[in-house]
């Protein structure tokens, strides 16, 4: 899946940016085989890959497709997010820079880094790992966490804007846990993305482009 040839633990574990889910704290340890290389990935490395999803972006069939682009990071330990939030969003749903280096993020809009004017700066990506793909995950699992977030590229099925939106608007963060909003108008600060589809059942189609714009 991973096309970046300087690193490939990811995909010897899941192979799967919908499933790829790391706890370094729960003493797993790294696979017997690669302990030399070390099991934990360099947070903030990008990763380009298959977009996520049962159609669209670059396959072996679609070799000139647009990649999806991913980072890895880590989840901020907080207790203001439970399960419950995340089984809620059920997909890819969006996070926030809650650090300076941009390898930490959090469910929360409030807890976004505040730089430049407010949240709305801290806008990371959409969280890969979902309630849909690991249905058996815990909170002791996300919290802490390692995993990759898309920052650019087709997202399908994401976790869709809470309110507002439309097909061909743009998708920002809002107050909230895992929430977005859609609005036709630019608003100052970056944007999760572009939304492709209206929302049904509460997934949309994605165009994300937090990490360009």
């Amino acid at each position: 899946m991973f096309l970046n040839p300087s690193n490939q633990l990811i995909q010897i574990d899941t192979g799967n940016a919908l499933t790829f889910l790391y706890q370094p704290t729960l003493g797993l340890g790294a696979i017997a085989a690669y302990k030399g290389l070390g099991e934990n990935q360099v947070l903030g490395q990008r990763y380009f890959g298959y977009a996520a999803g049962t159609s669209g972006g670059i396959t072996a069939t679609n070799p000139s497709g647009s990649p999806a682009i991913y980072m890895l990071v880590q989840m901020l330990s907080t207790s203001a997010m439970t399960l419950a939030n995340w089984q809620t969003a059920n997909a890819p749903a969006p996070v926030y820079w809650t650090d300076s280096t941009f390898t930490t993020v959090s469910a929360l809009y409030t807890e976004g880094n505040l730089i430049s004017g407010g949240s709305l700066n801290s806008v990371a990506g959409y969280m890969m790992p979902n309630y849909a793909s690991l249905p058996n995950a815990t909170l002791t699992q996300l919290l802490g966490g390692q995993f990759l977030i898309q920052v650019a590229g087709p997202l399908f099925n994401a976790y869709g804007p809470t309110s507002g939106g439309g097909a061909g608007q743009n998708i920002y963060g809002t107050t909230g846990t895992f929430t977005s909003t859609g609005t036709a108008s630019a608003v100052a600060g970056r944007q999760l993305g572009v939304q492709l589809t209206a929302v049904a059942s509460g997934l949309c189609n994605v165009l994300v482009t937090s990490d360009i714009i």
